[in-house]
């Protein structure tokens, strides 16, 4: 790569979602005791009137699971080591690798355009995904497949775009983060069966209440039956509240990349639209949406790479990992309604009160993010400035400051001071 060219990479949305978990963990581990302190036992007001013991809140452990393995996934950054030795005991990668023409081909492409990427292989594996990893801090890993190396021999410029997407990843520092999102994907994949395993152990903590307040057998069914209801669909919908900001970062790197690759193919955009374009098509809902944990839809990714030299596809980006906080709002605002739900039908709550309270959440809310949109707009406004010594600090190349897009920049900076400036006098 030349060392005048421009730089092309934009903000790292999922480093920033990173440095603001980080900021806000202590009054998430408050919030994490407080849900474990409720765990047998709830201080619901729902419920604060009725004799029972409500032990069948035990379906609150849903509540706090996902923040646990997002707690997890954030720790995983710090211990990089410790994605090192899984990927290499789960794919049997190897340094000692038969050195075919095809591997000696992919070393000498990778030692020009990102020479310090460490090489390990699995040369009788079928697996046709390649990836990078964290081999330590700044020290960065990228796994090799047989599969890929038959499509290096049959296709080999749409396999060096493959490899451009991955290198983008080594020069945006994502070797590090990346691997985080194995733990949303292991709660998304499972949160069925965590909420159907906590949901069963009531049963029989129903019977115990029972023996002790037979004059509320029909009351307990009825709340029993209520919940059965409520509960899943509050827990999906604050469980996507909790994934929202660390999945939008993670598309926003995924389409960093890919704007990297399209960067480096000089001739045309059309090799790169074909590689997404053979994007695997999950045949199944579920899988569709574990796809979606690690990978930006392909219909986005395409529209992105279709109008990449254009000044909307900058502003998408831009905007992305922010909006997806009034995302997030809206996910918090139906999980507190459906919470509220069984509140109203005992006649716990009145609309009046429920109203009132929703407003104080939503309140709270937009003053807790309030210097979070200040935040964004010094990123955004700074970013081509520190774009450089972005990519010089995870990859030692050195590339001129682009200012070409700077005009978005500054529009993006001004609509997020004002959403700033609303939040903060609200």
């Amino acid at each position: 790569m030349l060392e005048k060219e421009k730089c092309q990479t934009l903000p790292p949305w999922l480093w920033i979602w990173f440095v603001l978990y980080v900021y806000m963990l202590p009054a998430q581990i408050e919030l994490l005791k407080e849900n474990i302190g409720s765990f047998f036992f709830s201080a619901d007001p729902t419920y604060a009137s009725l004799t029972l013991v409500n032990r069948f809140k035990l379906i609150n452990a849903p509540y706090w699971i996902p923040s646990v393995f997002l707690f997890l996934g954030a720790l995983s950054i710090f211990l990089p080591w410790t994605r090192e030795y899984y990927v290499t005991r789960k794919y049997n990668l190897t340094e000692s690798y038969q050195l075919v023409p095809a591997m000696k081909e992919i070393e000498g492409f990778l030692k020009i355009h990102a020479p310090d990427l460490k090489i390990k292989a699995s040369i009788l594996s079928q697996q046709e995904e390649v990836f990078i990893y964290p081999r330590g801090y700044r020290k960065t890993g990228i796994a090799i497949f047989g599969k890929f190396i038959k499509a290096w021999r049959s296709d080999r410029e749409g396999a060096q775009t493959v490899l451009f997407h991955e290198i983008g990843h080594y020069r945006n520092g994502d070797a590090l983060i990346l691997g985080a999102g194995s733990f949303f994907e292991f709660v998304v994949k499972h949160s069925l069966g965590i909420i159907a395993f906590f949901f069963l152990i009531q049963i029989p903590l129903i019977f115990i209440d029972l023996t002790d307040s037979t004059s509320h057998n029909m009351l307990i069914a009825i709340i029993f039956f209520m919940n059965a209801i409520t509960d899943p669909i509050t827990i999906l919908f604050q469980t996507l509240a909790f994934f929202t900001l660390p999945i939008a970062g993670i598309w926003s790197a995924e389409l960093n990349a890919d704007r990297f690759m399209l960067t480096s193919k000089i001739d045309s955009t059309d090799n790169p639209l074909k590689v997404i374009e053979k994007l695997k098509k999950e045949s199944s809902l579920k899988r569709w949406l574990l796809s979606q944990i690690t990978h930006p839809p392909n219909s986005l990714r395409r529209w992105m790479a279709v109008h990449s030299s254009e000044k909307k596809s900058v502003l998408l980006f831009l905007f992305l990992f922010p909006i997806a906080h009034l995302f997030q709002l809206l996910m918090l605002v139906i999980y507190l309604l459906s919470n509220y739900f069984i509140a109203f039908l005992f006649g716990v709550r009145s609309i009046q009160e429920i109203v009132d309270s929703l407003l104080r959440n939503i309140m709270l809310y937009l003053d807790t993010r309030s210097l979070t949109w200040l935040f964004f707009s010094i990123v955004v406004i700074l970013w081509p400035f520190i774009a450089v010594y972005w990519v010089r600090f995870f990859s030692g190349l050195r590339e001129t400051y682009n200012l070409s897009n700077y005009r978005s920049y500054f529009l993006s900076t001004f609509v997020l001071l004002c959403v700033f400036g609303l939040s903060y006098s609200v």
